[in-house]
């Protein structure tokens, strides 16, 4: 279910989290977040849409890299916290998941899921869902059958019952190994 092609424009993500020397780009395939080097997590975020609401978005990450890094998509409390699906590698292993907590985009938390190293394949489709009740993250090989990798009710959740109010496209690169995450398609429902 690919869409037109993204920009900043279309997808709203127009403020920035932690940019330092990063920068955006609209381009023949999407809309890229070029993050060369990062103390802890970089991001360009929108307000969320009222709930009940869908974001499904196919992303590529461009990376070389023998520690973590990593590009997703998640919430962002518009103060400091975070609660994000992270496409990550580490040590040059295979790609694989973490749904990741930030105290702030300078401070890991923990992660509420990391799955196995099956080296999920690129690009690959992301999805946050808010029901206005319960959050999730999700994530499709074709962009039509979708796995939830985890949800929570909001209330419980990391960013408590108010703190899911903006979308972020993160990416985290850890010190100098420049990440370049593209969203390839995005689509809010």
């Amino acid at each position: 279910m690919l869409s037109g092609r993204p920009t900043a424009a279309s997808t709203g993500l127009l403020n920035w989290l932690n940019q330092g020397s990063s920068t955006t780009a609209d381009n023949a395939v999407g809309f890229s977040l070029n993050v060369t080097t990062s103390n802890g997590l970089t991001g360009v975020f929108r307000s969320a849409p009222s709930t009940p609401y869908t974001i499904t978005a196919l992303i590529a990450a461009t990376r070389s890299s023998t520690s973590y890094n990593g590009v997703g998509i998640g919430w962002y409390d518009g103060t400091n916290k975070l609660h994000v699906l992270s496409y990550a590698t580490q040590n040059g292993g295979p790609p694989y998941f973490e749904v990741e907590k930030w105290n702030s985009p300078t401070s890991f938390s923990a992660n509420d899921l990391t799955s196995a190293n099956n080296g999920f394949s690129q690009p690959i489709w992301l999805r946050v869902a808010d029901d206005g009740t319960n959050v999730s993250f999700a994530f499709s090989q074709d962009g039509v059958n979708f796995l939830t990798l985890f949800s929570t009710a909001k209330s419980s959740g990391f960013l408590g019952t108010s703190g899911y109010n903006n979308v972020i496209f993160p990416a985290n690169p850890i010190a100098s190994s420049r990440t370049i995450g593209t969203i390839m398609s995005w689509a809010q429902n």
